[in-house]
């Protein structure tokens, strides 16, 4: 897979990997379950969610989901989800969700995350064809 990595210069986004798995467990708080997941997280169900991520960036399907990541080492500071269909979306809308790890809220990321993606972006493959 080509990796995708749309930046800004302080945050870059990039697909989910496995290496993502301890610091999603991490970040997790009472806020993230409430408003993104539904639970606390599992190594098991985070590790099938980003399998999931990484089979719809290969298949090109509806999903697209990225790491906002920080740094020089690209620490995992939170996630955007973008979604290109789904129920309530009419063609050419997109669902945006985002969750930010504690320890990085207040500092505009979600914001930042939000801008270096363009509006009107329609799902690319991995290889970055339309």
């Amino acid at each position: 897979m080509h990796e995708v990595k749309p930046s800004d210069g302080i945050i870059t986004l990039s697909p989910l990997r496995m290496d993502d798995v301890e610091a999603h467990l991490t970040g997790e708080d009472e806020s993230l379950v409430r408003w993104l997941h539904g639970g606390p997280g599992t190594r098991e169900g985070v590790e099938a969610y980003v399998r999931h991520c990484r089979e719809q960036w290969d298949t090109a399907g509806p999903l697209r989901a990225f790491g906002i990541r920080v740094g020089a080492d690209e620490a995992l500071a939170g996630t955007v989800d973008l979604r290109f269909a789904g129920e309530g979306l009419a063609p050419g809308q997109v669902n945006v969700a985002y969750g930010l790890c504690p320890s990085w809220r207040g500092r505009g990321l979600a914001t930042r995350a939000g801008s270096s993606w363009r509006p009107g972006t329609r799902p690319v493959r991995a290889g970055g064809r339309r």
